[in-house]
């Protein structure tokens, strides 16, 4: 086999492997499936309370969005690197990464609110934005794993994962595409809507939108969607995470002499 052959093997075993080890993991820790769709309730609670306080409601909400993201990375941490994930660990896991999500936050925070101002100074901006918005997203796409897997915060986080989707462009964002594939499909202009608009506070409910399509409206309908799309998605975390570790260890020219030595 020529080296592409061998590149394309090798990364073929790391999906194999990636979605082995996230699907053992779902099954030995279900329990965290209701994490997100609890977490998202807690937010919602959070942003509503804190309508009636202005700029601190609005401080308050970004605060919670830290601690329970850094709750649920943390989480993800465990299961990723097989440590034992119990819920009586839970009350450690908010302080964990928050420092890490409130500058990372904040930076984001930052280009959408100059992306925002972009917006209503020009009513014929509506593509540009999309653009890069869709460009902060492939860019900045493994910032998740990063904060749990990498080393730095703030820019220097930035940049790891500029450097990082650089290196890895086709192996990282392959089986991304292949889940926004059928949305593409549909429309592309949808697709890039959803990639330019996904983040952690709406991931859950955009997921379960797109499962509930052509689905009769009921109670029970909603219930089982969000399950259904709170199971993916962490699933989909956990791939993330395996998959990360597997090609955060070695470039491509150690992945094709690793692939050589095991044939």
């Amino acid at each position: 086999m020529n080296r592409f052959e061998i590149l394309v093997k090798a990364t073929l075993q790391m999906y194999a492997e990636a979605i082995r080890e996230g699907s053992k993991s779902l099954v030995a820790h279900f329990w965290i499936v209701g994490l997100i769709p609890g977490y998202t309730m807690l937010l919602g609670l959070v942003a509503t309370l804190g309508m009636s306080l202005g700029f601190l409601g609005g401080i308050l909400q970004y605060l919670a969005m830290a601690a329970l993201l850094s709750s649920f990375l943390s989480i993800l941490e465990e299961a990723v690197s097989h440590q034992r994930v119990n819920f009586a660990g839970l009350g450690s896991t908010f302080g964990r990464y928050f420092n890490s999500l409130i500058s990372v936050l904040f930076i984001f925070w930052i280009l959408d609110l100059v992306l925002g101002m972009i917006g209503q100074n020009s009513a014929n901006s509506l593509w540009l934005i999309l653009s890069v918005k869709t460009a902060i997203f492939v860019v900045f796409n493994p910032v998740p794993e990063l904060i749990y897997q990498g080393r730095r915060d703030g820019m220097g986080l930035l940049e790891d994962a500029y450097r990082f989707t650089l290196a890895n462009t086709l192996e990282w964002l392959f089986p991304m595409f292949l889940i926004l594939g059928p949305i593409f499909a549909i429309e592309t202009q949808w697709g890039l809507v959803v990639m330019s608009q996904l983040s952690p506070t709406n991931a859950l409910s955009m997921i379960s939108t797109i499962l509930m399509q052509g689905l009769p409206a009921s109670p029970w309908t909603t219930i089982l969607s969000t399950l259904v799309a709170s199971a993916l998605l962490t699933w989909i975390m956990l791939f993330r995470g395996f998959l990360f570790r597997s090609l955060n260890r070695g470039g491509r020219r150690q992945r094709i002499f690793m692939s050589r030595m095991q044939s």
